[in-house]
């Protein structure tokens, strides 16, 4: 699990101004942000129904697959750029 700061941030020595807290809802969108960032909601979705080793297996093929084709289709766009219309 993420741990967030939610304490004010250091500021200037010279400004003698009491430290505010954290509004709530800046607080909970940089909590939303870190447990996207560690991947916590892609793996509570992956692990909410069971799936059976061979259809993970297909899974896993598709995605492989998937991410070539995207691969070859980025490579073959760098080698032949597009001509703009003017």
């Amino acid at each position: 699990m993420p741990s967030i700061d939610l304490r004010p941030r250091k500021r200037n020595p010279r400004d003698k101004r009491p430290a505010t807290p954290m509004p709530f809802d800046i607080g909970l969108r940089k909590f939303k942000k870190a447990c996207e960032k560690a991947g916590i909601v892609q793996e509570v979705r992956e692990r909410e129904y069971y799936e059976k080793p061979a259809q993970k297996k297909q899974r896993k093929k598709a995605e492989a697959i998937a991410r070539a084709r995207r691969a070859q289709r980025l490579e073959q766009q760098s080698l032949f750029p597009r001509r703009r219309k003017v």
